[in-house]
């Protein structure tokens, strides 16, 4: 009897512990609350917008994975939540979530800067992994729908899509495809914070990012601008879309 007693005492301490040592539970969580502008005003999908030639353009689609969301110390060391996410604007933001495991975090780290990648990791970009994939992983078969380029077997890192007017007053009927589908077109977005913060474990900061489309397709120069009537359908790494991915990069701000 004694030692029965003892046998569960014994179990129960080494659930508790092997519990308190699982750093998959009390994780510590960072969103990013995407909103879409455009040139500093909100901007939803199917919404009329004037480009810097005074041409009319209408964004039709807007999706893209989010991935590796990452923390910076304030001693300059990052820390991965090696996170993966799909944002869909519909119609005008959209969230990214980054999963810290609590032995990640220690109490009273302060961070000063954010980052995270545009695409899917080369060692994920396969779509030979999707059907082992859970139905809810935004790389499963159902997650991924409609962003998969077939024909390579990978994913479409962002897909963006929408029609515009090629003289001023003109019918909003040319259409412009951005599918940006290849490792040579992954990109990455650093950020810093207004002012440090701290993530413990089993809490949630959340961040209100703007991603201004205007600024992805005129970038920050009149050599980066695209001329959109002339995009056509720009994937893998052709001159177009390298353009694309470079301005979407710099189009990331904290609110």
């Amino acid at each position: 009897m004694k030692y029965n007693i003892l046998l569960v005492s014994l179990t129960a301490i080494t659930m508790i512990f092997i519990s308190s040592c699982n750093p998959d539970e009390n994780p510590g969580v960072v969103v990013l609350n995407t909103e879409l502008s455009w040139a500093g005003e909100s901007l939803s999908i199917g919404d009329t917008v004037t480009n810097q030639m005074g041409h009319d353009v209408r964004p039709e689609k807007l999706s893209c994975y989010i991935s590796n969301i990452s923390l910076r110390l304030v001693s300059g060391e990052w820390i991965n939540s090696e996170s993966i996410s799909r944002l869909d604007f519909m119609p005008s933001s959209a969230a990214a979530n980054g999963v810290f495991s609590k032995k990640m975090l220690r109490a009273g780290n302060e961070f000063d800067g954010l980052r995270f990648d545009v695409g899917v990791p080369s060692e994920m970009n396969s779509m030979a992994l999707n059907t082992s994939l859970a139905s809810d992983d935004p790389l499963s078969v159902l997650g991924s729908a409609g962003m998969t380029w077939d024909m390579m077997g990978s994913y479409f890192f962002v897909k963006c899509e929408g029609k515009l007017a090629e003289n001023e007053g003109g019918l909003i009927e040319t259409p412009y495809i951005f599918h940006p589908a290849s490792d040579a077109l992954y990109r990455t977005v650093t950020l810093d914070l207004n002012e440090s913060i701290v993530l413990n474990k089993d809490e949630t900061i959340e961040f209100m990012l703007d991603l201004d489309l205007r600024k992805a397709f005129e970038g920050s120069s009149n050599e980066d601008s695209l001329d959109l009537s002339d995009v056509g359908h720009a994937m893998g790494p052709v001159p177009k879309a390298i353009q694309f991915v470079d301005n979407f990069s710099i189009s990331w701000s904290i609110k």
